[in-house]
């Protein structure tokens, strides 16, 4: 029997069989990929129009939740992360449908997903979810616009509940995308499906601060604001990095096309040393600042630790695209006993 992927020779014998199955490798007394080589799984099609969809979310979804609290809790300081974050919730809500229609192909293809609610389908319940994201990210920007919401609506739904509404809905569309990668059969996705949403989310977080920061610094914005910026952004970061940790220490030989080769060192400076661990180190102290006592902040330090953490976030998004691509076309992994 040829071997069509190394050109040897393979004599099947009960021995060989035996012995090829202690290996692992199958049962046919060579180190095929799987049957006559082929992939298990049809990998995805995605190409930057989904990078870009992910990485539009999450910005746009921590926009909202940080917009939100800031206008329920926050003071007239915060007041321009209040207008700047539901400007970029509305602009992201805007961008996204865009992004996922032009991969899908045709506009029909993003209305019939809105025929109806599947609850157990991730992309039937992501849509519905981004839908209410955007109509709220609407009202929030009439209201920042016009300074009040149509009487009905306000009369219907008071500004904190509305806010709780807002950043609940933010909150779920910058996780769905973790968890409509983790919900499919892709390996390297599917073995952090514990870990992805949460990653998703807390990037969201911390982009959304870094990107608040910038603003508000060439604004000459808050010195106060930005301190609190840069703290919720240090916790958030941190966060993301030990998951990211935890991902690759439990993903074991199946993550190995993220965390390991260029995908992996890619990961490792650009998100979790560039993107988390420098800029967390550039805005330690605000962790020790009052923010009521907070001196002029340093423009440079802030737009630099901004920058890297928005690069961060991209970098994160388009590694776990393409290793779910590599994972797809391994049909070791997907014949993997789980770990």
């Amino acid at each position: 029997m040829a071997d069509t992927a190394h050109g040897d020779i393979a004599q099947i014998t009960p021995d060989a069989v035996a012995a090829s199955l202690a290996r692992g490798d199958g049962g046919f007394g060579r180190q095929q990929r799987s049957y006559y080589d082929h992939p298990v799984l049809r990998g995805a099609h995605w190409r930057w129009e989904i990078i870009w969809y992910f990485y539009v979310g999450g910005l746009m979804s921590g926009s909202a939740i940080l917009a939100a609290a800031a206008d329920t809790f926050g003071d007239d300081d915060d007041r321009s992360v209040v207008r700047n974050g539901r400007w970029l919730a509305l602009v992201g809500a805007a961008v996204s449908p865009v992004l996922l229609i032009k991969d899908l192909g045709r506009p029909d293809r993003f209305l019939h997903m809105m025929r109806i609610l599947k609850l157990k389908s991730p992309m039937s319940v992501g849509v519905w979810s981004l839908i209410t994201f955007s109509a709220f990210s609407g009202i929030a920007a009439l209201e920042e616009l016009r300074g009040r919401v149509p009487w009905l609506l306000g009369g219907l739904l008071p500004r904190g509940l509305r806010n709780l509404v807002h950043a609940l809905a933010a909150a779920f569309t910058g996780s769905y995308t973790g968890v409509l990668i983790a919900a499919t059969a892709v390996p390297v996705w599917n073995i952090g499906r514990r870990q992805i949403p949460a990653i998703f989310v807390c990037s969201a977080v911390a982009t959304a601060c870094a990107a608040q920061a910038a603003l508000l610094a060439l604004g000459n914005g808050s010195a106060k604001t930005i301190t609190k910026l840069e703290r919720i952004e240090f916790v958030a970061a941190l966060t993301e990095g030990a998951l990211l940790v935890d991902y690759a220490s439990s993903a074991g030989e199946t993550g190995q096309v993220l965390f390991g080769g260029e995908t992996g060192q890619r990961l490792r400076a650009n998100t979790l040393i560039g993107g988390i661990a420098v800029p967390a180190l550039l805005n330690l102290a605000s962790l020790f600042v009052k923010p009521n006592h907070a001196a002029k902040r340093h423009v440079v330090k802030t737009l630099v630790a901004a920058g890297l953490t928005l690069y961060g976030g991209y970098v994160l998004r388009k590694s776990l695209i393409e290793a779910g691509r590599a994972s797809a076309d391994d049909p070791r992994a997907a014949l993997r006993q789980p770990e």
